[in-house]
């Protein structure tokens, strides 16, 4: 028996280069899919997260999640480039004056 690998479609996910630096967003948001999973990893359950964004439907966040378990490399790059220090960084280099 031969078993197709089918490419899995999300209603409520994408990408595009121009939002959030090409990372995976709530469609029609710029909610980076890292965040939602982060939350939810540190015990979040998805009303909970809902309380946090309430412009977003339990359905987006639950597809936000399985996006997320169907893609855990690249949560994980996601979430590890987006530290609380690497942001201090970012911000103190975007308020240095320039030379």
């Amino acid at each position: 028996m031969i078993v197709m690998a089918r490419a899995l479609q999300y209603l409520y996910v994408e990408k595009h280069p121009d939002i959030c630096g090409g990372r995976a967003v709530i469609k029609g948001t710029r909610i980076p899919i890292w965040i939602i999973f982060r939350r939810y990893r540190s015990g979040q359950s998805p009303e909970e997260i809902q309380t946090a964004y309430p412009h977003l439907s339990l359905s987006q966040i639950h597809e936000a999640l399985a996006y997320a378990f169907d893609h855990l490399d690249e949560m994980q790059a996601d979430i590890e480039a987006n530290t609380e220090a690497q942001w201090r960084t970012r911000l103190n280099d975007s308020s240095s004056p320039s030379s």
